[in-house]
């Protein structure tokens, strides 16, 4: 039977062991198609589009190498043209957010940062695009309507949406609230709906979760899911960067974790075990070849943490994220550990002889250190 139940037994976190709880705050977003917009409607959209893009890359232009504040005599900085006060507000807003994040995923990565080409969606707050869901009208289709205020001053455009099935699952739930302003495009708008966090459950039988490049994922009780996925990262790897083939390999292998994950009977656990793991695919270690690279680079390790975290958050799953030394080089069953009774995808003790998927004994050991067993060498 997939995913047995464990029986249930009290342990006391060892000072050694790093554990981390927490829970995911529950935001979930949600795309709405703009298929559905007038052509005088859609010209509208992208006049706003693309006057706030270009003053977004004229204030990323003159403060790249300076810095930026948010006060006036930045917003003064750049002409006004025929933009409001209120929208080249938004615009150094979201300038100085993307300089920011620039810059912090170049350090991520050990690279010197480029100076950004703004062509994405725009961040719009309430008093710029205000969403109503029950807008009446008489005779509309529709069941979402922004107020979006655009360059004339007393002459906005209302956008008509169809509410998606995403959209009215996550509104369902007790207490959701639509978050205010959107993320707005050619082809999409993006809105928010927060969620109030629930307590943990208290039944239900708990899991380690191990994430692997051969198997998706490895879990405690001696299952796995998710076999095929070094296939589709081989295939993400060959496709040429910035290809439409690339973004659709990508696109497949997202869509393959989230169905894999969407497998795991999250009503029937308690707690779920998983690695913290970070920074994989930087460093320098011995192990870390040129090889190891390679195969790494199209792991989405931290895709796969973060899409099961918040499967975990929506069903009242607790989540700990515990240390990964030693896991894959410790025997779940007498303890001992030596890098030798690791061997690729298996593992077999080089003391008592306990053998099984190398996988399912990390799994088995990420569970043990969540509970507060003992991840150290016995001495008999």
């Amino acid at each position: 039977m997939l995913f047995a139940s464990h029986q249930q037994k009290e342990f006391i976190p060892l000072d050694f062991v790093q554990i981390t709880l927490y829970t995911i705050p529950m935001i979930r977003a949600v795309k709405l198609s703009t298929k559905f917009l007038t052509a005088a409607k859609s010209q509208a959209v992208e006049a706003v589009l693309q006057r706030q893009r270009g003053t977004i890359q004229k204030y990323i232009d003159k403060f790249w190498d300076v810095g930026a504040r948010l006060d006036k005599a930045t917003l003064d900085s750049v002409p006004k043209g025929r933009l409001s006060a209120r929208y080249r507000g938004i615009a150094l807003n979201q300038a100085i957010g993307v300089m920011g994040s620039t810059r912090k995923a170049a350090r991520a990565l050990g690279k010197v940062p480029g100076k950004p080409d703004f062509r994405k969606s725009l961040l719009l707050p309430d008093h710029v695009a205000h969403v109503e869901l029950d807008r009446q009208k008489s005779g509309s289709a529709f069941d979402v309507w922004v107020k979006l205020s655009v360059i004339r001053k007393g002459y906005p455009v209302w956008l008509p949406f169809k509410a998606t099935k995403p959209l009215r699952k996550w509104l369902s739930k007790p207490g959701a609230v639509l978050k205010p302003g959107c993320c707005l495009s050619e082809r999409f708008m993006i809105l928010w709906i927060e969620i109030p966090e629930l307590p943990a459950k208290a039944d239900g039988f708990d899991l380690g979760m191990d994430v692997g490049l051969n198997k998706l994922v490895a879990f405690s009780d001696g299952t796995s899911l998710g076999r095929e996925i070094k296939v589709l990262c081989r295939k993400v790897a060959r496709r040429k960067p910035g290809s439409t083939g690339k973004r659709q390999a990508m696109k497949e292998r997202a869509d393959y974790i989230n169905r894999t994950l969407n497998q795991i009977p999250w009503a029937s656990i308690k707690m779920l075990a998983v690695e913290k793991l970070r920074n994989l695919k930087r460093g320098k270690k011995p192990t870390r070849n040129k090889s190891f690279r390679k195969a790494i680079a199209p792991w989405t390790y931290a895709y796969v943490l973060e899409r099961a975290q918040m499967k975990a958050a929506e069903n009242r799953v607790l989540v700990v994220e515990v240390s990964p030394s030693y896991t894959s080089q410790t025997c779940p069953e007498c303890g001992h550990r030596a890098r030798q009774s690791r061997n690729n995808e298996r593992f077999s003790c080089v003391r008592c002889g306990h053998a099984d998927d190398a996988d399912i004994v990390g799994a088995r050991n990420i569970l043990a250190k969540a509970l507060g067993e003992h991840m150290v060498p016995r001495l008999f």
